[in-house]
């Protein structure tokens, strides 16, 4: 339900009305960047849901999402089947990877840091997202939009994703530091 509160202002900006929002799934990226080699590997979850409850404050503001482990994409089969593995996600025991908040934090301007929970693999441990407030306003085929940004970096083999070959040149051949990173378009919920 949305608020019927007049205009809220956080650090001089109208924040989004109050209420339930859902991901508009046409304008939303969950993804991750890894080290491969030398060069930077860009993947994404193609299926996902969740819910964001904007509160009447931003610290009574929370986010769940529930991603679809086999949905990885990094536009190259063989890897992404490699991902889908045991030495990865391991989807037939884990087929789901999930988020929730525990804690909303007003940052500097349009900042937030969003603290939660990340499971993957049954592996729960704790994030601090860096959120970026886009804006809000009405969308194109009607109802209300809301739009943010955020990432984070985690180390994979904190969630046991520990699989890895050794170079010729030195090094690894998979980066242990991963980068997170969501853009998102949120519909309010009638």
């Amino acid at each position: 339900m949305a608020s019927t509160m007049g205009t809220r202002e956080v650090n001089g900006l109208a924040l989004p009305p109050a209420g339930t929002y859902s991901f508009d799934k046409h304008h939303t990226t969950i993804g991750f960047v890894a080290r491969h080699m030398l060069s930077k590997v860009h993947g994404r979850f193609t299926e996902f849901d969740g819910k964001v409850t904007i509160g009447d404050t931003p610290e009574d503001s929370s986010v769940q999402v529930e991603i679809k482990a086999d949905s990885v994409t990094t536009d190259n089969q063989m890897r992404d089947d490699h991902l889908r593995s045991g030495d990865f996600f391991e989807i037939e025991s884990s087929p789901t990877l999930g988020f929730t908040s525990t804690a909303v934090r007003v940052g500097e301007g349009n900042r937030f840091e969003i603290d939660g929970d990340l499971t993957v693999r049954g592996v729960t441990r704790p994030v601090t997202l860096d959120a970026e407030f886009l804006g809000s306003g009405p969308g194109m085929q009607g109802g209300t939009l809301a739009a943010f940004s955020a990432k984070t970096t985690v180390d994979r083999e904190e969630w046991d994703l520990k699989w890895n070959v050794a170079v010729e040149t030195g090094g690894f051949l998979v980066g242990k530091k991963v980068d997170l990173v969501i853009d998102t378009e949120l519909l309010l919920e009638d």
